[in-house]
């Protein structure tokens, strides 16, 4: 992923200093080559990280009559543009930006209907002095922005815009708690910057300063374009349109990796990518967590199942990662928001160290599997509500008594997390949930619970296709997930690229009907049936599969010493102002009495990293209070 940034002055600066410091700033993306433009009131440039093999000879910015283009892109309809361009198909290794380019200038805004793909891209008109800026429709890129009267500024990470001295540090604790509450709300820790959402084209005139204007292109809704009356049908174009995710992902001459964990979407992504790597005798890097060999808790890991896939790809090269080392949740916690600008997810030092050993391998395009859960493989849980409202009275029993045995719990139970946790019933006891289970909300200070209330955006709905659609649509999983581990890979040098998550795939995933979830009661139906032939059959219809969560809860507990410190040393008593801490101090005691689950230690982890986010922060200059 190569970065973007830039400044443009409503008149013509004294002098580039600003545009210098943004250079320096974003130095280190500048891994495989830089370009920069500059005329009287705009500076632009490109730091590439080179992935695919159309991008070598890009030359960026890119001009073109009045026209210049700064982009960070991945197209996957170039042949189509070509097409519609009407250019002749021997140039179809034709830059992206240069097509971007083209298409603007024919269709104006309206050109991001026609792109398919990853960008985030802006084009400057010398003549009219106006900007027009978009980002795809899943939210792969990420771009931020500034705008103080005088300058409009953006690049692909915050550190860009704040090095050109144009934000006055002003803190917004607004969205601290959506990220604490895995929220997106277009912010982010500066009041004045805003991230451009997933979808969403922006324009500016230099010469009418306050014009910003922002509109979003695209929303992910039912499409009615797929029909079939046969499961086998269903299964197949599934299974074809994620080898084509896949595939359009592979244009790249860089050694290829994924993170390998042992489950369904995983091990499917993996096998398409050893197939078709073989066919160019190529190897592929799988990359796993796995326990540490002097480990004596309960927890298991999926070695097994990794090696299973390693025994059927002759090409496949297995690496394993464990953390006995010491490293834990609260490892280099300074570095890892240096990287990401925002608060980390508690697994985060697992993906660090996922990228670290992926760079040390030399591996440019990294996959996982991430998002299979959302839609591709899902268990067909929440769907069930969807039948009990559709009038299918038996199927939803059937399938609520399947859930209830195969998961070993009881039918009241099943029932709970079926039907009322995905209905409106929900809505009548959700507020009191985290105070009952001590969960993310109840552990915010008496004066952010407030703004934390109702902003759960990852939490159940009446619909499990509501809910991705709301995901997706309000730019949460652009703005929260991708952007985060982009960045990351990206601070690495590495191509990170989530396939299951593809438009086409989501769009796809809003036809298809409940029951192809649960065919023959078997959750995660569909996926299953999809990667026929790509996996052993004893991954493909596993059972005992369960989220993977290393040994957590231990290197939480050995990380006292850091917590303590979180919770006592007076250079974190602002920061601890936004954290309830006899709450916490309730939950972590439990925690260390054995009373509490991988999942409260995980709660309570976020709590402790919240406060040494904002003590980051702090010593930014943007204060809590």
């Amino acid at each position: 992923m190569s970065a973007i940034f830039g400044i443009i002055f409503t008149s013509p600066p004294e002098s580039d200093a600003a545009f210098a410091a943004m250079q320096q700033a974003m130095a280190h993306r500048a891994k495989d080559g830089k370009g920069t433009y500059h005329d009287t009131r705009a500076f632009l440039a490109t730091y590439q990280l080179i992935t695919s093999v159309r991008q070598h000879n890009e030359l960026l910015p890119y001009q073109e009559d009045e026209y210049v283009i700064t982009c960070d892109s991945r197209l996957d309809n170039q042949s189509n543009i070509i097409s519609l361009l009407g250019l002749p198909h021997k140039n179809h290794e034709i830059a992206d930006a240069c097509l971007i380019l083209k298409l603007y200038r024919k269709y104006g805004s309206n050109c991001t209907d026609y792109l398919d793909g990853e960008f985030a891209f802006v084009i400057w008109n010398k003549e009219t002095r106006t900007i027009f800026a978009a980002t795809d429709h899943m939210g792969f890129r990420s771009f931020y922005y500034y705008y103080n009267g005088q300058a409009f500024v953006f690049a692909s990470e915050i550190k860009g815009i704040t090095a050109a001295n144009q934000t006055p540090k002003r803190f917004d604790r607004n969205n601290t708690v959506n990220k604490f509450m895995v929220n997106f709300d277009g912010g982010t820790y500066d009041a004045d910057i805003k991230q451009l959402p997933a979808a969403t084209r922006l324009t500016w005139q230099c010469n009418e300063p306050h014009s910003i204007g922002l509109y979003n292109y695209w929303q992910l809704k039912k499409q009615g374009r797929y029909a079939f009356t046969n499961d086998n049908d269903w299964a197949a174009c599934m299974r074809e349109l994620i080898i084509n995710a896949v595939n359009k992902r592979l244009d790249t001459d860089k050694p290829v990796g994924i993170s390998l964990s042992g489950g369904l979407d995983s091990s499917f992504l993996a096998g398409i990518l050893a197939t078709e790597l073989q066919k160019k005798n190529k190897p592929l890097y799988t990359i796993s967590n796995v326990l540490s060999p002097d480990y004596t808790g309960t927890q298991k890991d999926e070695r097994y199942y990794m090696e299973l896939m390693g025994k059927k790809y002759p090409n496949i090269q297995q690496e394993f990662i464990d953390f006995s080392d010491g490293s834990g949740p609260f490892t280099n916690l300074v570095d890892t928001f240096e990287r990401l600008e925002v608060l980390a997810y508690p697994f985060i030092y697992t993906d660090k160290r996922l990228f670290e050993t992926a760079s040390q391998k030399g591996i440019g395009l990294f996959f996982n599997g991430f998002g299979g859960d959302f839609a591709m493989s899902y268990k067909g849980d929440g769907l069930i509500y969807d039948q009990l409202k559709a009038g299918q009275l038996r199927a939803a029993f059937k399938s609520l008594a399947f859930i209830a045995a195969d998961n070993k719990i009881s039918f009241l139970q099943a029932f709970r997390t079926c039907i009322l946790d995905n209905s409106f019933a929900r809505k009548l006891y959700e507020p009191i949930l985290p105070y009952l289970r001590l969960e993310r909300q109840a552990l915010l200070s008496k004066e952010l619970a407030p703004l934390a209330a109702g902003k759960v955006a990852f939490g159940a709905t009446a619909s499990v296709k509501k809910r991705l659609a709301a995901i997706i649509n309000t730019g949460t999983l652009g703005g929260m997930l991708f952007s985060t581990q982009k960045k990351l890979s990206a601070s690495y040098g590495i191509e990170s690229t989530v396939p299951l998550l593809d438009k086409n795939l989501m769009e796809f995933f809003m036809d298809i009907p409940p029951e192809q979830f649960l065919v023959n009661n078997w959750q995660r139906s569909l996926m299953r049936r999809a990667m026929d032939g790509f996996v052993p059959q004893e991954i493909q219809w596993r059972k005992d599969k369960k989220p993977f969560v290393l040994d957590f809860t231990e290197k939480f507990i050995q990380s006292h010493t850091y917590i303590d410190t979180v919770l006592q040393d007076a250079s974190y008593e602002r920061s601890r102002q936004a954290l309830h801490v006899d709450r916490f101090k309730t939950l972590y005691g439990a925690i260390l009495e054995g009373k509490r689950n991988n999942t409260d230690c995980r709660i309570a982890a976020w709590a402790v990293e919240l406060v040494a986010y904002l003590h980051w922060l702090e010593a930014k200059g943007y204060f809590y209070k």
